[in-house]
């Protein structure tokens, strides 16, 4: 349901976070098919792949970015340039999600913010995606009070910082 979403209000400097590979494989596949142009982060590729990736990404050439889990496990990359933020599921270590939120509009210059003022003005936003099966990831990252409020409420979308 995000993807049809993503892709008809051509949001641009969008990161989606992929905890899983086999998740990552699923979503590549996806906008393979449905030929969306985007790059992507993983540990498997190259330095040059991921240099000249993250350089597009940043330059808003490339409007997509998946980035595994993975990765910034063992990378521990700085991604540039993204002002949206997806989790496509919730990280298995709970300092990763702040360390990922953190890089909502790192590097994005005065130059780079002028020269696309569209996107300057559009405020920045992170979309967690999770079930009541990531209670034990949703609770390390926003503790156990409100885990039970989130998994167990009522309503289908919540607000956290």
């Amino acid at each position: 349901h995000v993807l049809p979403k993503l892709m008809r209000l051509k949001q641009k400097h969008t990161l989606i976070y992929i905890p899983s590979y086999f998740d990552f494989v699923a979503v590549r596949n996806l906008l393979l098919k449905r030929e969306v142009d985007f790059v992507s982060v993983t540990e498997y590729a190259r330095i040059s792949e991921v240099s000249r990736g993250r350089a597009r990404f940043l330059q808003g050439r490339k409007d997509i970015m998946l980035y595994t889990g993975r990765a910034h496990f063992f990378l521990r990359h700085k991604i540039k340039g993204a002002r949206h933020l997806i989790f496509f599921g919730l990280p298995e270590y709970p300092e990763f999600y702040p360390a990922v939120v953190n890089m909502l509009n790192e590097g994005l210059s005065d130059k780079v913010q002028e020269e696309e003022d569209d996107v300057s003005r559009m405020p920045m936003s992170s979309l967690a995606l999770y079930s009541k099966f990531d209670a034990h990831q949703l609770e390390r990252i926003v503790g156990t009070s409100h885990c039970d409020r989130l998994v167990r409420g009522e309503k289908t979308s919540y607000m956290f910082c």
